[in-house]
Order: C-alpha cells, then structure tokens, then sequence
C-alpha cells in the first residue's frame, strides 16, 4: 500500500511535463500556421480609395465629351471679377484668393479694366490649371498651376488670332471627313466635337451631307500650335437636317434671324420646389477619410415616386441602373449641356428617346447606395459640372431688341466669311474680342 502512494508523485510529474511539451507544441504549430495563412494588412492608401470610391457620383458616369477647351470672356463696365469667378465661370473662389496672395502677379489682377481679354483652362473637375490675362494684344501675364500652388509670368509673345474657313462633303464620321484638312492637323476631333454639340448629327447626318465652317484659331506669336480651336459659325446641307448658324457674344449659337439653338432651360427638374439637403461644392471633404471630394450635384429630399421633369429639350443618352446610382439617367441638350439624375424609382424614358421641356422622365426614389430618398441632380456645361442652381441658364428662344440688332450686325460678317464674300485676315481684325 505505501509503495503505491510513494509511486503516484512520479507518475503525475511526468503526466505533467508530457502534457507541457505537448501544448507547447501545439501552440507553436498554430502560431506558425497563422502566419502563413492571414492575409496581410491592406495599405492605408487602398483603404482610402476604396472609401472614396463609394462616393459615385464623382466617377459612376464617364463623360460624354472630351476635356474642355480654352474659354474665355472680355471684360465689361460694371463687371467684378469674383461675381464672374464664381457665378458665371464656376471656378472656385478660393483660387481666386489664392492668385490674388501672389505678390508679383495681385496688382493686374486687382487693376482690371473693361476692354481687357481673359482666358483660362479648367480641369473636368472644375479646378483652374491656367490663367492669361490679356490687356492687349501684345501684353499679357498667366499664372500656370504648379504642385505648389500658382507660377506667374509676363507673357512675351503676341496673342494672334486667325480665322479658317472649312469645306467638305460628309462620308462617314465627321471627324473622318475632316481628315485631309491640312489646316487643322491635330484639331479635327476637337471641331467635330463642337459642331456635334449643335446638330443632332448621329441620328439626321447622311453620307453626301455638305458643309462649311469658319473656324477661329488662338496662337501665342513663338508657337506653332494654336492653343485654341472655336467653331465660330457654320450651314450644314443634308437630307434630313439644314442648319446655318452663328456664335452670339453670349456664347451660343443662333440662327440668322435669332432664334437660339438651345431652348430655354428651367431651373430645377420637378414641378415644385423641395428641401436641398446637399448642394453643389467643390471643396467638400469626404466624411470618412477627411480628404476634398467634391459633391457635383445638387440634392432634393423628395417623397419616393416625385415626378421628375426635362428642365429644357434634349434626348437621353443614358437610361441603366448601377449598385451605387440606382436607376439613372443622362440627357444631351445640346451645345455642351447635359443634365444627370441619380436614384430614381423608375426612368419613364428610354436611351435615344428625345424629350420636350416639362415632359415627365422618371420618377425620384431611394435606389443604389443612398441615405435616404432624394434626387441627385447634375447640371454639366462643355464636358464640366457646374452648380445647377447658380449657373446662367439659357432663357431665350429667339433674341430681341439692341440683342437682336447687335447680333444680326456681328452674324452678317461671320456669314459673309463663311460663304467666302471677305478675305478672313481682313474679317480678323474687324471682329470684336468674344465675350
């Protein structure tokens, strides 16, 4: 009996010491196995994209045209530069602000005069990449966007202007027709693009279709590349469309009586007139990351079912779902403006379908990622989002009075070089500097 209980204390040591090397063991084995079996961590950076990418609206819908062009505007009496920065040529003013801390390029900024030619490039997102202030022709500054702000300079070349006059006959794509055109090498998309924002080409141009068009090209003196292409006027002869137009001070194109291309536009693209819980901003910051992710778009809280209207006429050019923007729609109204409609209930119309002003498109909803029922309204201008609710609107559909007579008195000289009646170096120098 006592050898028995003498016995036990060594057994139970050994039970003890073989059950620690097995779990040793054991957790060894499992740790090693973790390790080559976890996924790594991601990087931050893919974090943050991700999470910005759940903000659609900034890149669910490609644009329709290409980057924008070169625009510009002529100063006049009474004119004030932040009114124009902001209401008329949606730059954010903080740029503005920015340019004006330069201290070697502030005072031509601060001594604008009526009279003085302004130019300037945007990104699509609406940020300034380039600015050149001309007080004339021979005597201009620009400020160029660096990584680090703003450069300035004084310009030492001369801003000249030319005027081309285009003849051909369609076959094909009109960018193709345009191809043997030694006088626009490398411009030919950029025309094509400009004369397709004003004529419902893709459905009414037909192969033997002719047309002629004048063409107003930017130079500085030291380049052999034109830094701006403009349609200026054109007459199109086909056998489903006849169109002969001019461009007014204003921007837009009219015919040689003065009825305007585009119709008018309303404001808002509902009968009545509902909450904006989010408006247009370029500079705000995402509520995740903290990084500047702007909202281009202009957000009504409605009742799911809202009807939704055309704000003016055009024809829809996208109708499809997607996991973010729900049901959405995208309509061409012509002469580089577009409008968006995101988290619809339904879409009433279909792609290719054209609409009239007031016709009912849809109706609003809460579909694809969405915190609560609205419509998400964009309103784009010549490839670029601008705030819907301060933006000049088309309002016209036929100009009159001084706008009328000043228009017929600019349109009969772009007409008289379009059909070849003037020498264009001649035509030139008489035309005013466009607004």
């Amino acid at each position: 009996m006592l050898d028995r209980i003498t016995a036990r204390p060594r057994h139970w040591a050994i039970l003890f010491f073989g059950s620690l090397i097995l779990v040793t063991c054991l957790a060894i084995y499992l740790t090693s196995h973790k390790e080559q079996t976890e996924d790594p961590l991601p990087d931050m950076s893919e974090v943050l994209e991700a999470l910005e990418a759940t903000d659609f609206h900034n890149a669910l819908i490609p644009p329709l045209s290409p980057p924008p062009d070169w625009e510009q505007y002529t100063l006049q009496k009474g004119d004030r530069l932040s009114l124009l920065w902001a209401d008329k040529w949606h730059l954010p003013l903080s740029t503005l602000y920015t340019l004006l801390d330069n201290q070697e390029g502030k005072h031509y900024l601060n001594r604008i005069q009526p009279g003085q030619h302004i130019e300037w490039l945007a990104s699509r997102d609406g940020q300034l990449l380039a600015l050149r202030l001309w007080q004339s022709r021979a005597e201009g500054s620009e400020w160029l966007r660096e990584s680090q702000g703003f450069s300035f300079r004084n310009l030492t070349s001369q801003r000249e202007v030319k005027l081309i006059r285009l003849e051909g006959t369609l076959d094909g794509m009109l960018v193709n027709s345009l191809q043997n055109m030694p006088e626009i090498a490398g411009q030919e998309g950029t025309i094509a693009t400009a004369l397709d924002r004003h004529l419902p080409l893709r459905r009414d141009a037909r192969d033997g279709d002719t047309f002629s068009l004048l063409i107003e090209q930017e130079w500085l003196s030291n380049d052999p590349t034109p830094y701006s292409t403009r349609l200026i006027a054109f007459d199109y002869k086909g056998s489903r469309m006849q169109i002969r137009a001019a461009r007014h001070k204003d921007g837009r194109f009219y015919t040689p009586d003065g009825v305007s291309l585009i119709p008018p536009f309303d404001r808002i693209p509902l009968a009545q007139r509902f909450r904006i819980s989010s408006r247009f901003n370029l500079n705000r910051r995402h509520p995740i990351t903290g990084r500047v992710q702007p909202h281009y778009g202009t957000d009504f809280a409605t009742p799911i079912g809202t009807p939704v209207r055309a704000p003016a006429d055009g024809r829809v050019v996208r109708s499809q779902w997607h996991p973010f923007g729900g049901n959405y729609l995208v309509i061409d109204h012509g002469q580089g403006f577009e409008t968006r409609y995101l988290h619809l209930l339904r879409a009433q119309v279909k792609r290719g379908q054209d609409v009239k002003r007031g016709q009912l498109i849809g109706q609003t909803g809460n579909t694809g990622r969405s915190t609560g029922p609205h419509l998400h309204y964009e309103l784009h201008i010549n490839g670029r989002p601008v705030d819907s609710m301060r933006a000049e609107l088309p309002s016209v559909e036929k100009l009159k009075g001084s706008n009328l007579k000043e228009f017929l008195s600019l349109s009969q000289q772009l007409f008289s070089g379009l059909d070849g009646k003037v020498r264009l170096e001649d035509l030139a120098a008489l035309l005013p500097e466009s607004d």
